[in-house]
């Protein structure tokens, strides 16, 4: 059973004439009698009684209840896919890390809802480990995380380099440089010399956070055993308490583009940027080669691209 066939059983139900139903389909009535006659066959059932004139029998009337319905069915699928095809409708899944979802996706969505409407965006934020796991059994179409993604068999297109900052407390720079402060900061804009807060205390992520694990590997690289007199789960907490003088802390760089504040001259803090490979970190987007990507999900990549791109025109960028 086929749509065309049941397309050809309604016509001729209709027309209650096999002449009349083969001419308006432009087919034989060989071939329309060889249509309903497979369709009744496969049934196992009557569709028409033929005497004393053509018919519906009460199989073929309650077939053609459901025959109307799935005619429209098969109508609205083939809309659907004319929509799919010209990127008007269809679903996208994403998965995002918390750090990445809160500064990319207020950049992205509201002009990726204007241009697509109909699209379904269904979002997934979660640990990086967790959403390999969903795309890897195709729960999700693609991800937005730093690299290296933990899944093989995937494509990338890389969004954006991220740095990380120091975030320095002016009060306690003032105490312990006094009068050589000014050329202090100076020095760490052009270039930041980590040996010079060696001795300051740090606020820090527990260990196993993607921003700690990297401030980990480079202090170890340097040889420096940092001073931390508190861990926090929250990055947001660690940088409060800097803004408070109680310590310096390192703060990712997609989350500083979020702080109005950041570099506002009556900031309580500094942000001096790391200059070195070990703090640089390469965010993009990824999805299971071979799958088929239909055009939203294609253009809400090129969105997350474009969204990178604007942040690079943050204003304090090169600070």
């Amino acid at each position: 059973m086929n749509f065309t066939t049941l397309k050809y059983f309604l016509v001729t139900a209709e027309e209650g004439n096999i002449t009349h139903a083969a001419a308006r389909l432009y087919i034989s009535q060989q071939a329309l009698s060889g249509h309903i006659s497979k369709l009744e066959s496969e049934l196992g059932v009557p569709l028409f009684d033929r005497t004393p004139r053509l018919s519906l029998t009460y199989a073929g009337r309650q077939l053609q209840k459901y025959a109307a319905g799935a005619v429209n069915i098969e109508r609205r699928i083939y809309n659907m896919a004319a929509d799919v095809r010209n990127d008007r409708s269809g679903e996208v899944r994403v998965g995002i890390s918390y750090t990445c979802g809160r500064a990319v996706l207020p950049l992205v969505l509201p002009e990726f809802r204007k241009t697509h409407p109909l699209v379904e965006l269904t979002l997934r934020e979660d640990t990086s480990s967790e959403m390999e796991k969903l795309l890897l059994r195709g729960d999700l179409d693609l991800i937005i995380d730093f690299m290296p993604i933990g899944v093989d068999n995937t494509e990338l297109k890389k969004l954006i380099e991220e740095r990380l900052f120091l975030v320095a407390p002016k009060s306690l720079m003032l105490s312990r440089y006094g009068a050589c402060y000014e050329a202090m900061r100076s020095e760490c804009e052009r270039e930041l010399d980590i040996m010079l807060f060696e001795k300051f205390p740090f606020i820090m992520l527990r260990k196993g956070n993607r921003v700690r694990d990297i401030f980990d590997k480079y202090m170890e690289h340097l040889g420096i055993e940092p001073n931390i007199v508190l861990e926090t789960e929250n990055i947001e907490t660690a940088r409060a308490l800097a803004e408070k003088g109680m310590g310096v802390t390192v703060y990712p760089e997609l989350f500083r583009w979020c702080i109005p504040s950041a570099g506002i001259a009556d900031s309580p803090v500094e942000y001096f940027p790391f200059r070195d490979e070990y703090t640089t970190s390469t965010l993009a987007a990824a999805w299971m080669k071979g799958r088929y990507q239909i055009g939203a999900e294609k253009d809400f990549i090129e969105a997350c691209s474009e969204a990178a791109l604007g942040l690079r025109s943050d204003p304090y960028k090169n600070i």
